[in-house]
């Protein structure tokens, strides 16, 4: 899965303007845990810690867009409902950076598998979900040892 960062080249009449980085090969960035539940946050970024990953958290949209821009995430947990900024707000904003984040849904509904559809993502955990499923999404989409540079 292609990932890049944008850096800046220069001055536009909006601001700064960007050139797409990739960074295949040199993904080092933690797991970004987003929730608002912070029951199921702190379980998720507790057992990811235990297991060796280097994990970042966020309550909403908003804060997950400002932790993926700061640590360049190797894997996103994204609940879809949220105050502030929505899972499908969050995602929309990263891909209009010129991102492509990898995106599993963590959502308690029935649509769980639509709506990680409609936002591309790359798996899904619907609410609850067994802590062992996700350790084996975690793994299967973030491969290596925990704490490890991605090749």
């Amino acid at each position: 899965m292609s990932r890049c960062l944008l850096t800046p080249v220069g001055s536009s009449p909006g601001g700064a303007a960007y050139a797409e980085r990739s960074t295949v090969g040199t993904q080092t960035g933690p797991v970004l845990v987003v929730d608002d539940d912070p029951t199921i946050l702190a379980t998720v970024a507790e057992t990811l810690d235990l297991e060796g990953y280097p994990v970042v958290t966020a309550t909403n949209g908003a804060e997950a867009l400002e932790a993926y821009e700061r640590t360049a995430p190797s894997l996103v947990l994204l609940d879809m409902r949220m105050p502030v900024l929505d899972g499908w707000g969050f995602v929309r904003a990263v891909r209009a950076r010129g991102l492509s984040p990898v995106v599993v849904v963590m959502t308690a509904t029935a649509d769980a598998r639509r709506w990680a559809s409609e936002i591309g993502a790359h798996g899904v955990l619907p609410k609850p979900f067994d802590l062992d499923d996700l350790i084996a999404e975690v793994q299967r989409l973030r491969p290596g040892p925990p704490g490890a540079a991605l090749a």
